[in-house]
Formats: C-alpha cells, sequence, structure tokens
C-alpha cells in the first residue's frame, strides 16, 4: 500500500471554446462530408465547453511536417510538465532532491532520450533518480502510472516518487484526414499535463490499496495512432463505449475483490471522461447517477479529453473540491489502446 501526497496541473495558454471549435471543423470538414450540420451536433453532445491548446487556431488551418509538430511537442510538453510538478510540490514537505523514482508518461510526441531527462536537468533533481518512461497507453496512460508508482512504492515504502503525465492532442490534427472520425476527435481533444507525488516521508490524503489491469485479447485496432508521413492519425472505433460495457465489470469486481465491500460502498468515482457516451457506460454498468461522476463531468467540460493527464485532473479536481469522510473508498478508472483497462482502489486517510 502507498500514500498519494499532492496532485498538480497545467493547461496551455490558448484557451478554444466549442463553439469556435464547431466553426474551425464545419469549415474544414464540410467538404468531404455531407449533410456536416448533423454531424457537428458532436460538438453539444461533447459536453465540452471549452479547452486548452499550445497553437493558436491559426495553426490548424495550415500544414506542419511532422519534425515540425515534434519540436511543438518537445518545447510544450516540458514547460506544462514543469509547471505541474512545481503545482504539486508546492507546500509538501518534500524538497526536489528528496525525489527517488520519475515515471513519465506521454503518447502525443516523441523524444529519445526521453523527455523526463530535460525535466530531470531543468529541476536539479537527483542524477541517480530511477527513470520510467512509457509510451503508447493513451488514454489508459495516468491510471496505468498510478498503478506502477504504487508498486514501485509497495516494494520501497520510503521512496518518494513522481508521476508526470503530458499530451499535447492538439499537435496531433491531421487536416488531410476528413473522416467522421478526425471530426469527432476535433470536439473532444485537449491539452495538458498532470503530476501526482507518491509516499516520501509525509503522509498523504489518499492510500492507493490495490491496482488491476485488464487486456481484451484481439482488440488491438480500436484505439491507438496510425503514423504516417505528417504524424499521428488518430485511429478510434465506435465500437469501443461497447468494449469498455463488457470489461467493466470484470476489472471492477477483480479491484474490490477481498476488501467486503461492493461498489454501493465506492464514495468517489475518478474515472477517465473519454467522452459523455463512455460515461453513460460507467453510469450504467455500476448503477450510478451523473453526480456520482461530478468530478469527471467538470474536467470534461472545461478541459476536454486530455489523454492520459485527464484521469489525474479528475483526482485533482476530488481532492480540491469534493470532501470525504476518512475511510471513504474511491475508485481510479481508465481505459485506452490494447484495449486495455486500468483500476485502482483507493481510501481516503
Amino acid at each position: 500500500m502507498s500514500s498519494i501526497v499532492s496532485v498538480g496541473t497545467a493547461v496551455p495558454p490558448f484557451l478554444m471554446r466549442q463553439e469556435e471549435a464547431k466553426q474551425l471543423a464545419s469549415e474544414h470538414f464540410a467538404s468531404n462530408i455531407a449533410n456536416i450540420p448533423k454531424y457537428l451536433q458532436v460538438f453539444k453532445n461533447a459536453l465540452v465547453s471549452e479547452r486548452y491548446f499550445c497553437v493558436e487556431p491559426d495553426w490548424f488551418h495550415r500544414d506542419h511536417s511532422l519534425a515540425a509538430k515534434n519540436r511543438l511537442y518537445l518545447e510544450w510538453a516540458e514547460k506544462l510538465s514543469l509547471a505541474a510538478i512545481e503545482k504539486c510540490l508546492e507546500d509538501v514537505g518534500i524538497a526536489r532532491e528528496e525525489i527517488d523514482q520519475f515515471v513519465f508518461v506521454s503518447s502525443s510526441g516523441i523524444a529519445t532520450p526521453s523527455l523526463d531527462v530535460a525535466i530531470i536537468n531543468k529541476l536539479g533533481l537527483r542524477t541517480d533518480i530511477r527513470r520510467l518512461p512509457l509510451f503508447g497507453l493513451g488514454c489508459a496512460g495516468g491510471a496505468a502510472g498510478i498503478a506502477l508508482c504504487n508498486s514501485l512504492a509497495s516494494a520501497s515504502p520510503a521512496s518518494a516518487i513522481l508521476l508526470v503525465a503530458v499530451e499535447l492532442n492538439s499537435l496531433t490534427f491531421q487536416p488531410d484526414d476528413l473522416t467522421k472520425s478526425n471530426l469527432v476527435a476535433t470536439s473532444l481533444f485537449g491539452d495538458g499535463a498532470a503530476a501526482v507525488l507518491f509516499g516520501g516521508n509525509s503522509d498523504g490524503p489518499i492510500s492507493v490499496l490495490k491496482s488491476v489491469s485488464l487486456l481484451r485479447r484481439h482488440t488491438d485496432h480500436l484505439m491507438g495512432w496510425d503514423f504516417v508521413d505528417t504524424g499521428f492519425r488518430v485511429v478510434f472505433s465506435r465500437s469501443v463505449p461497447d468494449v469498455i460495457r463488457e470489461m467493466m465489470q470484470e476489472v471492477v469486481r477483480e479491484v474490490i475483490d477481498g476488501r467486503g465491500i461492493t461498489t454501493d460502498d465506492i464514495d468517489a468515482f475518478i474515472f477517465h471522461p473519454g467522452g459523455k457516451r463512455i460515461l453513460e457506460v460507467y453510469q450504467d454498468v455500476l448503477g450510478c447517477r451523473p453526480e456520482d461522476f461530478v468530478s469527471s463531468y467538470r474536467v470534461l467540460n472545461r478541459y476536454g479529453n486530455m489523454s492520459s493527464a485527464t484521469v489525474l485532473f479528475v483526482l485533482d479536481d476530488q481532492l480540491r473540491k469534493v470532501s470525504h469522510r476518512s475511510g471513504a473508498y474511491g475508485l481510479l478508472a481508465a481505459f485506452g489502446p490494447g484495449f486495455s483497462a486500468e483500476t485502482t482502489l483507493v481510501q481516503w486517510t
């Protein structure tokens, strides 16, 4: 068992409201999608009011090479990661040099050496810090990072472990991809970074009790990236909510097994808000109300889907805006490419 000490988040400076994004999409996709007004309803149904991007709106009207996009990724992923870490480490009583391990999660850009090296150098973290960069986990990355940090902290209880998830989905936009899948993506995705501190010498407000990973065989085609000459092209199957529905009961049952509790005993649902349909699947399978997912809806509304970082924004919202009694249980979950589920049982201390 490990402890979550603190969470910090950061977003880039360019705010785009949903009506503005809808107008841009209308101009861009109209030539290829018949009856475009009908399909633009996805911008209303997405439940997103605004999002933050690392580029201004004019950027989406122009073609960009993979190299140019990746330069922006390196610049902004570092900036946002540093900002999230600074916020995470405020007032926690742990100095930077006390951090022993660093888990870095991102799937929207490429860096070798991995970007955690630049962050370590900028922050002045120890040179013997253990580094674990993770790529390709997509929307499940933040939850997978929680599970990995829990394992690391359980094996080394005195360690302070830093988790960072950062995604710049705006830079993956493909102007020549005029499919409905890309239209849906433009209604949802945003940019952001989150940092979580585990263990160390401080007792945090949340204990991590158990984590479970579940991979569904032969579903790797449902979600991910196609790598093309101009970068990352989104892959998102319409059947994803149905697969989540099939996996939900199994993974939730496994993570609470042996605790003597049911889903009725869960006070906090810290779920990745992949979109409206996915949130509705969560509620239906678990027998919950929309208000049980207040933080997921709030994050989706204000920031959109930031892939791996999103569930950590939901965790931050629960810590800062929702009161929980000591001993209350929480369930943290996200689904991503593989197709995979990452679920963690937590408890307020």
